[in-house]
């Protein structure tokens, strides 16, 4: 069976995480996605910044399975070919900065004009307008900005930043979600669209409900750890040799813990008995429950906690969290083979399908593909993309 995606061609034009991170998902669904990348390359490739073997672990996982083409899009040659490749494209993304692709002569308009079907994502920090649209951009400037930083962390200390880049990769998400829809949309209604996605946007709608309470209440939401703001227990207990979260949200898991602690008694204390009051006394729950987690070990609790069927789980780092039978039965560590690194492990799409599986191509090579893209798709002849590399219009891998 071919791939969802099997037959959709992206030409991506993007940089580290939210220009990439789209891409990453629309590869896994069996998109061909064809990199752009500079001389210099994706700056996901430096090899600084979360450095691997001597390349980024952010290049090894954000351009796995896609295809890497250096054009010079200043060269009005490589510029050429480029809106040559459009024309064969149904989408390209991007996540330069407000004003580059006009610049370049590559905006959603003039691409139109080769390819009127054709489908286009600009990722941003702060969007296409606006007072802020020229304003620099980093997934810890997008994380502050959006009131994130603000309620992570624990509610005596400093504020926190979530502890992945969820500004870059919500971008990316919501850029793969704008091309889908675009794509229905096309093949419903006939035209191309032109999606404008600000990082800041989608950590303000990932606000969620907390917005929509605080927008109609003016309630400050304030940090408070793992804790919640509305339901008591609801966080991590310190045990004896780590930490075990409990979610008793239902007043059933409520009374199985009662019940697995020992305390029956807290189902009937007025202080305790259900949740509105719990978390009017949350100092007092928490405080009986903090002196009976430190009694044991995490083994022990998580057995009692799943014996009496209350939501729990250990705080995992990641050694545990990739060696835990759940992680390894769903397949979420997966290997593949990369051209000078050998075995690369790496955390695949969690999308699991019924008569397909998604593709398992490593992060490629800058330029691997400029030759099979260029004189497979242009009709190029091999000996002329060579010439155009020794003129600096395209570089090839390997380049002898």
């Amino acid at each position: 069976m071919a791939g969802m995606l099997t037959g959709v061609t992206i030409l991506e034009l993007g940089q580290v995480i939210a220009g990439n991170f789209g891409g990453v998902i629309l590869a896994d669904l069996g998109a061909e996605v064809i990199k752009i990348e500079p001389h210099s390359g994706d700056t996901a490739r430096n090899a600084t910044i979360a450095p691997l073997q001597g390349e980024s672990a952010i290049h090894l996982f954000m351009n796995r399975g896609k295809k890497s083409v250096v054009l010079d899009l200043k060269n009005l040659r490589g510029h050429e070919m480029f809106l040559s490749l459009v024309e064969q494209a149904d989408v390209v993304i991007d996540n330069f900065r407000p004003g580059v692709m006009a610049r370049l002569g590559i905006d959603h308009h003039t691409l139109k004009q080769r390819n009127p079907d054709i489908i286009t994502s600009s990722v941003t920090g702060f969007g296409e307008y606006g007072p802020a649209k020229d304003k620099s951009a980093f997934d810890l400037v997008v994380q502050a900005y959006s009131g994130h930083v603000d309620i992570t962390g624990p509610p005596d200390g400093d504020p926190a930043r979530v502890g992945i880049p969820i500004a870059d990769i919500a971008g990316g998400i919501y850029s793969c979600i704008s091309v889908l829809a675009a794509l229905v949309g096309r093949g419903l209604h006939g035209n191309g669209q032109h999606a404008d996605v600000a990082m800041l946007d989608t950590l303000v709608s990932l606000l969620s409900y907390d917005a929509l309470d605080h927008l109609n209440s003016g309630r400050k939401l304030t940090r408070l750890g793992t804790a919640h703001a509305h339901m008591v227990p609801w966080q991590a207990f310190r045990t004896n040799d780590g930490y075990v979260v409990v979610a008793a949200r239902d007043e059933k898991f409520w009374q199985n813990l009662c019940d697995a602690i020992g305390r029956p008694d807290l189902k009937d204390d007025p202080r305790s008995a259900n949740n509105s009051q719990r978390v009017a006394n949350r100092d007092y729950v928490v405080g009986i429950l903090s002196e009976v987690f430190i009694t044991r070990s995490n083994t022990e609790w998580l057995a009692i906690l799943d014996e009496f069927d209350i939501p729990n789980a250990p705080v995992n780092d990641m050694a545990q969290v990739f060696t835990d039978p759940q992680v390894l039965a769903r397949g979420m560590v997966r290997i593949y083979k990369h051209p000078t690194l050998g075995e690369i492990r790496y955390p695949p799409s969690p999308i699991k399908w019924s008569d397909w599986e998604s593709p398992n191509e490593p992060a490629p090579m800058l330029g691997q593909h400029t030759v099979e893209v260029l004189t497979g798709r242009l009709r190029l002849e091999e000996s002329e993309v060579r010439k155009l590399a020794d003129e600096g219009v395209v570089k090839v891998w390997p380049e002898s």
